[in-house]
């Protein structure tokens, strides 16, 4: 833990470290124990600002523990789920010859999204944005030491109220709808080969350029009313809610 000294003493990335101690100290466990596992400031203050946003609801967000996902495998929760995905792949397959789908039934553990989060570019782009942004807020001549009330609100709202960029290709970890599979990301397959993958270098010049994007959400439309999307921001034309 940061040792919380007066402004001119320490860096300015220290000083926003230290409003980040303090905060990270009053959240739910599970966002202090997240937050301990994030390399860097910047996609660490960028996933603080995700918490404070969805604190509300939390809670019902979560991902799941090692114990839910085992529980999960085999029940009638999957099943259905996976009877939906079949709906889709065979009206996709009728319509595309040669070319089917492939989805991910693995839960994507809190493990994974840190994994992910620590490693993703977009994320370390728009944490470093946030920190800069931060630098000057809290180095700005009046603003409250670390550990007051009002530092604490105000340095809270700066979080919340800041608009990343570039829009992060990831939920914040624990708080991604994988957790709970409460969504799938549709691949496009001919064979061994992956035609179409869930990689944002491929949006314009596969998805959209070869007409995957319309195909694909063609299928889903026909198949099921289960499936929402695709994610509009960031722009993922694989990427599908699933509403039981």
């Amino acid at each position: 833990m940061l040792l919380l000294c007066a402004p001119g003493r320490i860096s300015a990335d220290d000083l926003v470290a230290a409003h980040l101690a303090v905060l990270h100290d009053t959240q739910d466990a599970r966002v202090a124990a997240a937050l301990d596992r994030i390399e860097s400031l910047g996609p660490r203050l960028l996933a603080a600002r995700s918490y404070l946003r969805s604190a509300a609801r939390l809670p019902e967000r979560w991902s799941w523990t090692q114990e839910q996902i085992d529980a999960y495998q085999g029940s009638p929760a999957q099943v259905a789920l996976d009877a939906e995905i079949a709906r889709v792949r065979e009206i996709f397959e009728a319509g595309n010859p040669g070319y089917t789908l492939f989805v991910n039934p693995q839960v994507r553990s809190l493990d994974i999204q840190l994994q992910h989060w620590n490693e993703n570019r977009s994320v370390a782009d728009a944490g470093n944005h946030l920190l800069e942004a931060l630098r000057a807020i809290v180095g700005a001549e009046g603003f409250p030491a670390p550990g007051t009330a009002e530092a604490r609100a105000r340095f809270e709202s700066a979080l919340k109220a800041h608009q990343p960029q570039p829009t992060p290709a990831l939920a914040a970890p624990g708080l991604s709808p994988h957790g709970q599979m409460h969504a799938v990301d549709f691949q496009v397959r001919q064979g061994a080969l992956t035609v179409a993958g869930p990689s944002t270098s491929q949006v314009q010049a596969v998805w959209v350029g070869q007409g995957w994007r319309d195909r694909l959400e063609s299928a889903v439309r026909r198949a099921s009313d289960k499936f929402r999307g695709p994610l509009q921001n960031p722009d993922e034309p694989w990427h599908y809610d699933y509403h039981p």
